[in-house]
Order: C-alpha cells, then structure tokens, then sequence
C-alpha cells in the first residue's frame, strides 16, 4: 500500500483527468502550425536548463507547451519518458528527500484558466482517498511569488517511507501558472515538498527560501 501512494504522489502530477485530456496525435498540418517564433533561450541562474518545446511535446506525447526552468548542480534530476512528467528535481540529506519539485502536465490553456481549481480539487480528491490522513489547507486562486496563482496547499505524512527517499512530514503546494500571452500553449502543474529539514517551514516561504523556492523563481514560459 505505501508502495502504491508514493507512486501515485510522484506521478499523478503528470497524468490528466478525462475532462481535459487531449488528441496529441496531431495531424502534420496542425503541427506545423506550433506555438510561434521560438524565443531565444538562455541559462541565466544556473548551470542547468531545461526547456520544453514542440519537438520535445511531440516526442514525448506531451500536450504542446513551451517553457524554461534552470537548477544548479549537485541534485536529483528526472526527466520525461514515455508520456511521464516534464522534470523533477531533489535536494537530498543523508538520502532523504528535503525538498522536491516537479512539472507536469495539464491541457488548460488562457481562455479555460476557469478550471484550473477544478483540475486541483480532482487530483487532491485522488490523493485524499489514497491517504485519508493527508491534510488540505487551502485551494483556492492567492497570491505566489508576486502573481495571482491556482493552487493547493496542504501536508503529507511521509514518516516510514525510508525505502523511498521520504521521511517525516512534508509540506506540500500544488500550483498552475497560466502564461500571459501565448493562447497554444498548455499551461504546466507544478509540485513543492519540503519536509522539516527544510529551510521551507511556512507556505509562504515555497518561492522565497530553500533549493526550490530559487529554482522556481528561473520558471518561464516561452511566449
């Protein structure tokens, strides 16, 4: 049972409800259509960058959108295979995960941002009957790093799960950054966890202190 929850904390964050799930089998006509000039992309922060485009979406049958996340060195980094999420990215300590963040997928773009509580309300109900103990403080659409964001923010008790990298209690926000211009592009989820040993001890700290909260702050999408 504890193997079952932690695989689906990890990935359902990359999997979309039927509601907004969409053909990626485009047709070659529309897939030349794309997102538009690509914008040159540059690593500003840190050694690492990321970023997802067309030809990534498409290899990886991804729902077509376009962005940019940079990390340092020296942390655990996943990236997709085989429909699975963008990146993950972890900071450990003596083999315990102490902060986590990770980007997946949605099909919401500008014009449907509406359902972006919607889409959270879903998968914190799939979490919730997963482990009944999972505590949701709030969803709803406040302010995160500066800007208006859909989000959940809310704890998990991980204490036990050695075996899988976790262990104590986790804070956790799930959020969607909706781009500003672009109506093509899908907007992404994204995942924080960050335990006691964190620098992370409020939810207001997510965008302000430890490894992610930096990390975070390299996030763009490519308009």
């Amino acid at each position: 049972m504890k193997r079952k929850y932690i695989y689906i904390l990890i990935l359902a964050l990359s999997l979309n409800s039927c509601e907004f799930s969409i053909n990626t089998n485009k047709s070659p006509k529309s897939e030349k259509v794309g997102l538009g000039k690509m914008p040159k992309v540059e690593s500003k922060t840190y050694e690492n960058i990321y970023i997802a485009d067309e030809i990534l979406c498409k290899e990886q049958k991804l729902p077509l959108t376009r962005f940019a996340i940079e990390y340092p060195n020296g942390l655990d980094v996943s990236k997709p295979k085989n429909g699975s999420e963008h990146i993950g990215i972890k900071k450990k300590a003596n083999g315990i995960i102490i902060e986590d963040i990770s980007i997946g997928n949605t099909t919401i773009v500008i014009s449907t941002q509406k359902n972006s509580l919607e889409l959270i309300e879903n998968l914190v109900a799939d979490f919730k009957r997963q482990n009944p103990k999972m505590e949701t403080i709030s969803i709803s659409k406040k302010k995160f790093n500066g800007e208006m964001t859909y989000l959940f923010e809310g704890k998990f008790d991980f204490s036990g799960y050695k075996e899988h990298g976790y262990d104590g209690i986790y804070k956790a926000i799930f959020l969607i950054p909706i781009p500003k211009k672009n109506e093509k592009i899908n907007a992404v989820i994204i995942s924080f966890l960050a335990n006691e040993q964190s620098e992370i001890k409020e939810f207001s700290d997510f965008y302000k202190k430890g490894v992610i909260g930096n990390i975070y702050k390299t996030f763009r999408y490519l308009e």
